[in-house]
């Protein structure tokens, strides 16, 4: 048998040496694999609780019921000529946010080529809208000096200028008294159409 020479002293040393820098190389990347492993695990979890264990923020909502004292609107009709209308209180639809419930009210346009009309009543519902306000309890329509009309419900337009009852009504002017079982005018206002019944008393000579 032969003994060992230099040379393979050498060899065997060039091994091992390589052995030992793959073992460490193979442990080293064992660690960083693990440490990896690791930091996605913990980041997939922090992103799992970010995205699922959080509550989505809520939506703001309209309000469903506003009530309040004074209520006041006011606006421009299709003729550019302004109105509006008051109430001592004002109660917000709880379905339509457009509609509002109304108390002693008072509204008020301007006719086109006419004067201001001003309509009184207990209660209304005033669909913003559409500027439809239906009057009801002593309602009182008044343009000064031209009529005062009398009667327990009317709906009227306030962009059109157009007033519509099938109501009983009574009708004062400078001259007379009339009533009828309904009232419309036109959209302006300036015609007022009374029909069914229609009963006159004239000041100036007693005829009726």
């Amino acid at each position: 048998m032969s003994s060992p020479t230099p040379e393979s002293f050498i060899l065997k040393a060039e091994q091992a040496r390589k052995r030992a820098l793959r073992s460490r190389f193979l442990s080293r990347a064992a660690a960083l694999a693990a440490i990896a492993v690791i930091i996605g695990f913990v980041g997939q979890s922090l992103f799992f609780k970010s995205t699922v264990d959080q509550p989505p923020e809520p939506k703001p909502e309209l309000a469903a019921h506003v009530s309040g004292g004074l209520s006041s609107f006011s606006g421009i009709d299709q003729n550019a000529k302004p109105f509006s209308v008051k109430a001592m209180e004002g109660v917000q639809d709880a379905q339509v946010e457009t509609l509002m419930h109304l108390k002693t009210v008072t509204g008020s346009f301007v006719r086109k080529l006419g004067g201001e009309v001003v309509v009184t009543a207990d209660v209304a519902d005033y669909e913003i809208r559409n500027k439809d306000l239906k009057v009801s309890g002593n309602v009182r329509f008044e343009e000064p000096g031209r009529y005062i009309a009398k009667l327990a419900s009317a709906e009227v337009n306030l962009d059109r200028q157009r007033i519509s009852t099938h109501d009983p009504v009574q009708v004062e002017t400078s001259g007379a008294t009339v009533s009828a079982d309904s009232m419309e005018t036109s959209e302006d206002g300036k015609v007022v159409i009374l029909r069914g019944h229609v009963k006159a008393h004239f000041a100036t000579d007693g005829v009726q």
